[in-house]
């Protein structure tokens, strides 16, 4: 037994050790395989990943370097093209510091903006428009105009679009917002034929309400009521329900340039005219929109400084066929402009009456050539009044030459900003003119909106701001007049305004500050934009 036992045991002991021997093999034969295809396996798949990725790398190389080259040569072109424009030189310069800093794509931006390319096509049909009324009215003999300086500024106006001059008609000034409202509330009442209202901000509120309470019954009575709006300006003030109501009630209403979701620079172009047209007789303009703020009735930036003008008798036809020139644009429905025009009876006046509109359908900038005609008239005293001075070299280097030649040259500016980075470029450019001789106020707690250039001879009053926007980017209204009781008004208003602003003086210039002068570098990097 022992025997077979042992015999047993060794057995046993003989297969174990076997069967150890033969799974030890076998389990190190199988790790050696598993191990050589994983690596294998994973090696390929470095390798391959890493052929890609250098491949791609190579193919990257070689179209960025030539898309590099590619947009190294088309932004020189892009800046070449923009030094050979017609922009003034604060655009050019702008737009070069763009181009040379983002020159991987901001030639494409450059083209997607420029209004020549995205806006020619809506320039044609305003000039198709426009032609049809350029024999509509007939210009007074210029030299029968004894002062020579307003005759200038009245052949600009006339040449440049066709603007009239009319001795035949009479001007009345509102140095406030209040004062200039009431008097539209009651001429509204007493409109038989036609109303056209075109405002670049149209606010739900009181003024609104009163207004509209006018007209939906003029309208029920068969007057022809028609409303611009421009949709930017009027986004988030112009509630839908009150459109609503204006359409139910008889009255056509239109927005400019309607605000859509998609990228276009067009975009910015917008309609910043304020005219009212009652039945071609009367006729309004001047800084104000149709909001509760503009007869502080809204108190948003202290005291809201403001003006508007009234013109009676046949130079009404000016405003009346621009209205009708942007509402046939908008619709595209022709408009009857003979219908509308010629209608006033002549008043008697004691100087001479030009409405005129501009814009970026205009060959040239109306609004900065007829700024710079009056400053370059001036021989006395030149007072400008405006909520926002960023203007370009041409009218600087005027304002220059005017203060060093002995005129009074008198600027105010708002003491409570609106929009603070405007602001700031605004007071830093007119700071900059002190030295000259230029004096600077700013209206004690109030925002000055108004928008006045007046010297001895002549005053602009509208709805221009002096800055890059409102020469070259927006429609806008005005009227230029030589009456001598109209100027009187409004010297007495930027008397009174004198005695209610601080006048800007060496220890409270804020061009002390190196940090303001700073941010006002910075900001005028973008001031053609503001």
């Amino acid at each position: 037994m022992e025997k077979i036992s042992n015999d047993k045991n060794r057995g046993y002991g003989n297969r174990i050790k076997q069967n150890e021997h033969i799974y030890a093999v076998k389990l190190k034969t199988e790790s050696n395989s598993l191990g050589i295809l994983k690596t294998l396996l994973v090696l390929s798949l470095i390798a391959l990943q890493g052929s890609v990725l250098i491949l791609s790398y190579l193919f990257f190389l070689q179209v960025f370097q030539w898309y590099i080259i590619f947009s190294i040569s088309l932004t020189l072109m892009t800046c070449i093209y923009v030094l050979s424009s017609d922009f003034h030189g604060q655009a050019k310069a702008t737009w070069i510091f763009f181009l040379l800093s983002c020159f991987g794509f901001g030639y494409a931006f450059y083209f997607m903006s420029d209004k020549h390319i995205l806006f020619a096509h809506s320039k044609k049909k305003y000039k198709t428009i426009w032609s049809r009324t350029e024999n509509l009215q007939k210009q007074i003999d210029l030299q029968s105009i004894s002062n020579s300086d307003v005759r200038t500024s009245c052949n600009l106006l006339y040449n440049a679009g066709k603007f009239v001059a009319h001795s035949d008609s009479k001007t009345t000034y509102f140095s406030s917002g209040a004062k200039f409202f009431d008097d539209m509330l009651e001429a509204l009442k007493k409109a038989e034929k036609f109303v056209f209202i075109e405002y670049y901000i149209i606010s739900t509120g009181r003024l609104l309400e009163k207004v509209l309470d006018i007209l939906k019954e003029k309208a029920k009575n068969g007057v022809d009521v028609r409303i611009i709006y421009d949709d930017m300006g009027s986004h988030g003030t112009l509630k839908r329900k009150t459109k609503k109501e204006i359409a139910k009630s008889g009255i056509k209403l239109q927005d400019f340039n309607r605000l859509i979701p998609i990228f276009n620079i067009a975009l910015n172009l917008r309609d910043h005219r304020k005219i009212v047209v009652i039945d071609g007789k009367i006729s309004y303009t001047g800084g104000t929109n149709l909001a509760d703020e503009y007869v502080n009735e809204k108190r948003m930036h202290g005291y809201w400084k403001d003006e508007g003008i009234k013109i009676e008798g046949p130079a009404t036809d000016n405003l009346t066929i621009a209205f009708l020139t942007q509402w046939e644009f908008i619709t595209k429905q022709q408009s009857e402009f003979e219908k509308f025009i010629n209608l006033a009876t002549p008043v008697q006046s004691d100087g001479v009456v030009v409405p005129f509109v501009s814009g970026p359908n205009f060959k040239t900038s109306i609004a900065q050539n007829i700024f710079a005609s009056e400053i370059a008239n001036a021989k006395e005293k030149l007072y400008i009044m405006t909520p926002y001075f960023v203007p370009d070299e041409t009218i600087l280097n005027l304002l220059r030459n005017k203060a060093q030649s002995g005129v009074d040259v008198r600027i105010v500016l708002p003491d409570v900003p609106d929009k603070k980075f405007v602001y700031i470029v605004s007071r830093n450019n007119a700071e900059k003119l002190m030295k000259y001789g230029v004096k600077v106020y700013t209206m004690t707690h109030s925002f000055v909106h108004s928008k006045i250039v007046y010297s001895e001879n002549s005053a602009v009053v509208g709805s221009i701001n002096m800055d890059l926007r409102s020469f070259f980017q927006q429609f806008e209204s005005a009227v230029l007049t030589s009456e001598v009781s109209t100027l009187n008004e409004i010297e007495k208003d930027f008397n009174f305004t004198f005695n209610h602003s601080n006048l800007i003086v060496k220890e409270n210039k804020k061009r002390r500050k190196l940090s303001f002068r700073l941010l006002a570098g910075l900001f005028n990097l973008v001031s053609p934009f503001m």
